[in-house]
């Protein structure tokens, strides 16, 4: 069986022998809207869930500022933005009181080189203003209240100070939060670096109902949807997409009543269920954009873990063209390999001792707890290495080899080519 494991922007091709016992575990391909995209975005945002057509909402607003994802994300700004802005315009908006806010949460900011791809060239053009949120900089933020829970709410001013709220984003399945898109992108997208102590702190990442495709329970989850409703948001514009990267869906309105149906619809098509854990997981973090840095392909990592055996074996392919991720993050993975997973989680146990980044280490530490056998091909010299807790590879093929002689040939294998794009569950 040959199988495609997207790696950057290729795709790495897997020779497996059909003596092996495999499971390739993959989303319900659901067809990209393709030609008929235009008609079913004007239709979204004509006849959204919970909410009147945009163009109703926008009419005598003054200004609005409208929320997209950083290019970590693969979100089709290109597609979906200029119907947005038609839609503001002809109600009457002056392009010049349209604002797009990058929400970075605490990544650095997209550098205007980049803007094109972000958003398009269509977009680009028009001139409007394009702001990278910046969750360091107090200028930029406003504290709105606190959750129930003690997070301070703190937002981005642009943002709470616009006549008109529109959110864009991806609904895809998050290791953290249950499903990205709706109200990620205020909390974390547009927050400030405080509400992410408690949002990324030990307690919220640590609880076992934070996790992908889980909403029941999930406190983080919960501290999102009360910052974003402090905040307040008038419109959503979120897509789903399949393994092609085409949009499969548009949800469009109510920043909860439309998110929720896209989370079903997400659900339906990422988790795929196996009778029990395997041993050897081949995986993938999806291929650009997600794959740029190792702090990214953590995710990938964590929904490998989620369907192995104790001590099985995850075979990761992330180019990671970008390196590790940033200084920080760096420090802290250093800092675990120094103190040891408990020590660290205790040294970072508050907002005091909170450390940017941390979260993405801490859920590292929940893949070390149950494997250290991690082989990972990537374009990572060996210096950075270091870093990641995993063997070098130079091909998935070695991998396999070298997981087949710690677990034997007739090791369970389940293959996910999309990584944390596909969430893998054990049944009952």
């Amino acid at each position: 069986m040959k199988v495609k494991i997207p790696y950057g922007k290729e795709k790495k091709i897997l020779d497996l022998d059909e003596n092996l016992n495999v499971s390739l575990l993959k989303k319900r391909e659901f067809r990209g809207l393709g030609d008929a995209f235009d008609i079913e975005m004007m239709k979204s945002l004509g006849l959204p869930f919970g909410t009147s057509s945009l163009k109703t909402i926008a009419k005598r607003k003054k200004d609005c500022c409208i929320v997209i994802s950083d290019t970590t994300r693969p979100v089709p700004n290109s597609l979906i933005l200029p119907y947005i802005i038609f839609d503001l315009r002809f109600a009457g908006i002056k392009k010049e009181n349209i604002t797009i806010l990058i929400a970075n949460g605490s990544h650095e900011p997209v550098p205007e080189s980049m803007f094109e791809e972000l958003v398009g060239k269509e977009v680009l053009d028009e001139n409007i203003k394009i702001i990278n949120h910046d969750a360091y900089d107090d200028t930029q933020l406003k504290k709105i209240g606190e959750t129930s829970s003690g997070c301070p709410a703190i937002v981005n001013k642009k943002y709470l100070e616009a006549d008109l709220k529109i959110c864009t984003g991806l609904i895809e399945p998050h290791f953290m939060a249950g499903y990205s898109g709706g109200r990620k992108s205020i909390c974390p997208g547009i927050v400030g670096i405080e509400t992410l102590k408690v949002f990324h702190g030990v307690k919220a990442m640590g609880d076992p109902n934070s996790k992908s495709c889980q909403l029941e329970n999930n406190p983080v989850d919960k501290m999102a949807r009360e910052v974003a409703m402090m905040a307040g948001c008038d419109f959503i514009v979120n897509v789903s997409l399949n393994a092609k990267k085409e949009v499969t869906g548009i949800y469009a309105g109510d920043i909860f009543q439309a998110h929720e149906v896209g989370c079903r619809m997400v659900a339906y098509d990422s988790i795929v269920k196996i009778e029990e854990p395997v041993d050897i997981v081949i995986t993938s973090n999806a291929g650009y954009p997600l794959d740029q840095n190792f702090y990214q392909t953590v995710k990938g990592l964590v929904e490998a873990s989620e369907i192995l055996k104790p001590d099985g074996v995850i075979i990761m392919a992330s180019k990671c063209e970008k390196g590790i991720g940033k200084k920080e993050f760096k420090e802290l993975l250093l800092e675990v390999k120094e103190k040891g997973i408990k020590e660290f989680l205790k040294s970072h146990d508050s907002p005091e001792t909170f450390k940017s980044d941390q979260w993405e280490v801490q859920k590292l530490t929940q893949v070390l707890e149950k494997t250290k056998n991690i082989f990972m091909l990537s374009s990572l010299d060996e210096e950075e290495y270091k870093y990641t807790f995993s063997t070098k590879i130079n091909s998935l093929e070695e991998g396999l080899k070298n997981a087949l002689k710690l677990k034997g040939h007739g090791a369970k294998i389940a293959v996910i080519p999309q990584g944390p794009y596909v969430v893998g569950k054990i049944k009952n």
